[in-house]
C-alpha cells in the first residue's frame, strides 16, 4: 500500500456517485507499503477502503485476486470484502487506472511485535493455505526464479550504486539458487507478500484482517512461509528464533509440514530475502515523482539474504 495516484475530494467525490455507500464526510491516503494506492474513505454510511490498482498488479488478475479474497471471508478469513457498484461491478477505471472499494477493517497492523503475534500470524496463514487449497489457476508465481534473473540482468549496473557490494552477492546467489532450487513441493495459494503491514490485529491480540492479497498466486506453502520468516523475525534485522519458532508452531497448529518442506527451509528463505532485496533495489532506481511513500531499504533483506547464507538448515531447530 503507498499513495502514487494522489486523488482530490472531487475525484473521490465522483468515483463515489457509481456507488451506494453514502456520501464522502473524509479522506486521507494511507503511506504504509509500496505497492497500490490505498485511500481510508470516511462516508456518511460507514469506513471503505479505496485502492487504486497501480504498476505491478495486472488487470487481467483481478477476478482471481477478488475470487481469493470471497473465497477467504466466507471461510472464516478475515479479509477485505469487495464492494460492487450501482451496476453490481466490483471494478472500475479512474484515470486510466482500475480501482475498487471493500469495507474497512477494524484493527491496526503492528510496528513491534510479540511471539504471540507471530504464533497468530502464523495460525493464519495455515488456514489461508488449506482453505484455498482447491482453487484451480494459472497464475504461477511472477516473482520467482524467472523474475530474479530477469531483473538481475537488467538492473545489475545500478546494484553497487544504490546498495554497496550488492551486486557480487546476489549474483553468486542466483548461480547457488538456479542449480539448488525446489521443483516439488507441496504447493496452492499462497499470499506471498504477508508482512506486518499487511496483518491487522484486535485489542484482544488476534488477527482481525489479512489485507494486500495482489501477490497471491500458485506456488510451494513453504515458500509463503519463508516470506513470513524473513519479514516477521528480524525486528531490528536482528534475527529472532523465538520469533520464528512461533510462527512455526502456529503455522503446524493447523497444517504439518513435511520434512521435505522442513529440509529445503534454508533455500526457501534465502530465495524470499533475494526477491525483496530485488525488487527494493528496483524501486529505488525508479522516480518518486508524485508518489507519497514510504521507501522501503533494500539494505534489510541483503542482511537477512547474508544471514542465511552463513548459516545450514539445521541451525534453525525446525
Amino acid at each position: 500500500m503507498a499513495v502514487h495516484t494522489v486523488l482530490s475530494s472531487t475525484d473521490i467525490k465522483k468515483i463515489l456517485n457509481n456507488y451506494e455507500i453514502g456520501g464522502l464526510k473524509k479522506y486521507s491516503g494511507i503511506k504504509e507499503g509500496i505497492e497500490n494506492t490505498n485511500y481510508l474513505v470516511d462516508t456518511t454510511k460507514n469506513k471503505f477502503i479505496l485502492t487504486i490498482y497501480e504498476e505491478r498488479t495486472r488487470d487481467d488478475l483481478l477476478p482471481f485476486y477478488m475470487g481469493v479474497m470471497y473465497n477467504s471471508c466466507t471461510n472464516g478469513i478475515k479479509c477485505p470484502t469487495p464492494i460492487k457498484d450501482k451496476n453490481g461491478q466490483l471494478i472500475n477505471i479512474f484515470k486510466k487506472k482500475s480501482y475498487g472499494f471493500f469495507k474497512f477493517i477494524n484493527g491496526k497492523s503492528k510496528k513491534v511485535w510479540s511471539k504471540n503475534n507471530c504464533f497468530e500470524v502464523g495460525k493464519e496463514l495455515a488456514k489461508f493455505h488449506l482453505i484455498n487449497k482447491n482453487i484451480i489457476t494459472s497464475n504461477k508465481n511472477n516473482f520467482s526464479l524467472d523474475f530474479w534473473n530477469i531483473s538481475f540482468n537488467k538492473y545489475k549496473d545500478f546494484m553497487n550504486k544504490e546498495l554497496s557490494g550488492s551486486f557480487e552477492i546476489v549474483n553468486e546467489e542466483l548461480k547457488f539458487l538456479n542449480k539448488n532450487w525446489p521443483l516439488n513441493l507441496p504447493e496452492g495459494i499462497i499470499h506471498a507478500d504477508l508482512f506486518p503491514d499487511n496483518v491487522l490485529f484486535s485489542k484482544s491480540q488476534k488477527v482481525s484482517g489479512m489485507i494486500d492479497f495482489y501477490f497471491a498466486c500458485k506456488d510451494f506453502f513453504s515458500y509463503d512461509i519463508a516470506i513470513l520468516i524473513n519479514a516477521w523475525c528480524f525486528p531490528k534485522n536482528s534475527f529472532n528464533k523465538i520469533f520464528m519458532n512461533n510462527i512455526l508452531k502456529g503455522y503446524e497448529s493447523v497444517r504439518k509440514l513435511q520434512i521435505v518442506e522442513k529440509k529445503k527451509m534454508n533455500i526457501l528463505l534465502r530465495g524470499a530475502s533475494l526477491r525483496f532485496l530485488l525488487t527494493r533495489i528496483i524501486d529505488a532506481q525508479k522516480e518518486s515523482e508524485n508518489k507519497i511513500l514510504e521507501i522501503k531499504n533494500p539494505e534489510d533483506f541483503l542482511i537477512r539474504l547474508i544471514f542465511h547464507k552463513n548459516i545450514n538448515n539445521e541451525d534453525y531447530n525446525i
